[in-house]
């Protein structure tokens, strides 16, 4: 039995494999054709003064083909983002069972989503619903998102039935019966609860799913997965005759994958993963090295000033400091500074890839507030120059007390300076090609990381840096961050269905400010939880999961919408670099392998408690980040 069970499970994960690698293939092609009309688009409207007829509807049906293609390959490669915390420190036994739970129950899940998706593209095709511009059938495309979430769901029972035949060849059947009860009562929540006090009050029954869905997120099932499953259990809860929920499925999965303002992800990803391969992080170390090395840790300052130029080209905290760190780290071993605060300065720095524009986390907060991301990015200037300057300040402090740690470099000529600042030419241009484009309103924050990717691309090819394999390297990349993204964007739809019907954000806005406690006191709660939640999970699936009942709150409250997307996110990324977790230590810790972690978080302190007296400089003196905003977004 449990011979032939492995053998049908390997045999279906060699099919789901290679049947996702085809489609893979497909979504890394849609990567990066969904570019092409996007800029042509900006340039006809530039030169021509008009525009190219579709451009947004072709960018959206590649994201469709991108999304959908991916969703397999996510789960054949076990990348889902999720959290490990307390996975981790429980019994092998316990991880199996809970594993059952994780693909057991999305797979009946997605079976269902593939067929309401299937259902829906049947009725588009007998209506024969055609898009707006080009009046291309929409069938076709609804259909293939249901063929990506059936592809999907048989990498999930692939996944079922190895983790079933791992559990039952270790002669465990009591492990894999506690995971098939598990299972059970989880689907069978609506039923148990349907008819009791608790399905009677929507505001009890909105704080129980929550309750239930950062059980399964921090018991180590995938954030997306987990969020879409509570979202349609609760549904089940208050509209018992099927109609509604299916109805959701069948549409929402396709509205996210197919939304155009979703395509700023996928735009803004592919500019920084051809930042990284074009050696654009190399020349700005050098640079700031050339210049800063001489002074006391100059290295670490210069590492620092790296760091924020690349964010300004990248946008995410972990990969700018991780490829900083590939730059700036065998230097540092080399001029012996000490490896903790070495890696410490990396991974601090890494947190200004959030902060300074354009930022993956100000995209995915003007996603879920519809705030406008040019405000949000414009916002984030003075705060992320303001942090790097506070950073450096402290690597100043720390050269002085201790220079055995952070020694000085060596003295460069002038003419090597006036040399090296060659290397930041191509960062300084896309900055002022990127912001400079979205606030002359020559194109909108979508286009703009379209245009960044594209020129990005121009100048790796005429400086001949990058090569093809390296070029695909960047759109597999892009694909796969987005394809995980997406899949926690179509979790956050179908929560936010059920949210909406409990309306459960409101009253929790409504009762924190009845209340009548000092609005200071309340964000001070708020900034706690937002940093203990950055010890637990990234930034970006954080936005999504406390964002829909957090910021009623806010601006109910009266807090400026645009300068707290820039505090929240200041604070999530605090929270990256603090224990248990620390998100960009642990990357920085698998590259630098031989330095403990515990002298990492001992000496990333510093850089955390700055973080903080900024956040207080920011409540203090909001202007910091809404000064700018109001002179370039004023109002005729």
């Amino acid at each position: 039995m449990g011979s032939s069970l492995e053998q049908a499970a390997y045999r279906l994960t060699a099919v789901s494999r290679s049947v996702n690698r085809a489609f893979r293939k497909l979504s890394v092609l849609a990567a990066g054709l969904m570019v092409i009309p996007t800029v042509l688009d900006v340039f006809c409207r530039f030169f021509f003064n008009k525009s190219l007829l579709g451009a947004m509807e072709l960018v959206e049906f590649c994201m469709v083909i991108l999304v959908f293609s991916t969703l397999g390959s996510i789960q054949d490669e076990r990348s889902h983002i999720r959290v490990t915390l307390l996975t981790e420190r429980l019994s092998p036994q316990v991880r199996d069972a809970l594993e059952i739970v994780s693909t057991l129950c999305p797979f009946l899940l997605f079976c269902l989503v593939a067929w309401c998706v299937c259902c829906n593209g049947i009725a588009k095709y007998a209506n024969n619903e055609l898009s707006g511009m080009l009046s291309v059938p929409l069938a076709p495309f609804i259909l293939y998102g249901a063929l990506g979430c059936a592809l999907f769901a048989l990498a999930l029972f692939a996944n079922f039935l190895s983790v079933t035949a791992h559990i039952l060849a270790k002669h465990m059947p009591f492990t894999f019966l506690c995971g098939i009860v598990l299972s059970l009562l989880l689907l069978s929540l609506p039923f148990l609860v349907r008819g009791t006090s608790v399905a009677d009050s929507y505001a009890l029954l909105g704080s129980l799913g929550m309750v239930i869905l950062m059980a399964c997120i921090l018991l180590g099932m995938p954030i997306g997965l987990a969020m879409a499953l509570m979202g349609y259990i609760g549904m089940l809860v208050i509209y018992p005759n099927f109609r509604a929920s299916f109805s959701m499925l069948g549409v929402n999965p396709y509205t996210v994958a197919s939304n155009y303002t979703y395509t700023v992800v996928p735009m803004f990803i592919l500019m920084g993963e051809l930042a990284m391969y074009s050696g654009i992080s190399q020349d700005l170390f050098n640079a700031a090295n050339i210049w800063l090395g001489r002074l006391p840790g100059g290295l670490g300052i210069a590492t620092v000033s790296g760091c924020a130029g690349f964010a300004a080209v990248s946008g995410d905290s972990m990969a700018t400091a991780v490829t900083m760190a590939s730059v700036a780290l065998p230097e540092m071993r080399k001029k012996h500074y000490s490896p903790g605060l070495a890696c410490a300065t990396l991974a601090a720095g890494g947190t200004l890839g959030i902060l300074i524009p354009p930022s993956t986390g100000f995209i995915f907060y003007a996603l879920v507030t519809e705030v406008s991301i040019g405000k949000l990015f414009v916002a984030g200037i003075v705060p992320g120059i303001l942090l790097t300057l506070m950073f450096i300040s402290v690597l100043l402090f720390i050269a002085h007390r201790h220079p055995e740690c952070s020694p000085c470099g060596e003295s460069s000529t002038f003419m090597e300076k006036i040399r090296s600042l060659r290397g930041i030419f191509a960062m300084l241009a896309l900055i002022f090609l990127i912001l400079g484009g979205i606030l002359m309103g020559w194109f909108s924050p979508n286009e703009g990381g379209a245009v960044g990717a594209a020129g990005t691309l121009l100048y790796a090819l005429c400086r001949r840096r990058l090569s093809l394999n390296d070029f695909l390297k960047a759109l597999e990349s892009t694909v796969d961050v987005t394809g995980r993204l997406l899949l926690i964007l179509i979790g956050v739809s179908i929560l936010g269905a059920f949210l909406a019907a409990t309306a459960l954000p409101y009253d929790l806005a409504d009762a924190v400010v009845s209340l009548n406690a000092n609005r200071y006191i309340l964000l001070a709660a708020i900034v706690i939880f937002y940093i203990v939640m950055g010890c637990l999970m990234n930034v970006i699936p954080m936005i999504l999961l406390t964002l829909p009942a957090i910021y009623p709150t806010i601006t109910e409250l009266g807090f400026d919408p645009v300068w707290f997307g820039v505090v929240v996110v200041i604070l999530m990324e605090a929270g990256q670099i603090t224990p248990p977790v620390g998100i960009n230590v642990f990357a920085l810790s698998s590259v630098a392998t031989d330095i403990p972690m515990s002298s990492i978080f001992r000496n990333v302190i510093p850089f955390f408690f700055a973080m903080l007296l900024l956040v207080f400089l920011l409540t203090v003196f909001p202007q910091i980040a809404l000064w700018l905003p109001s002179i370039l977004f004023r109002t005729p």
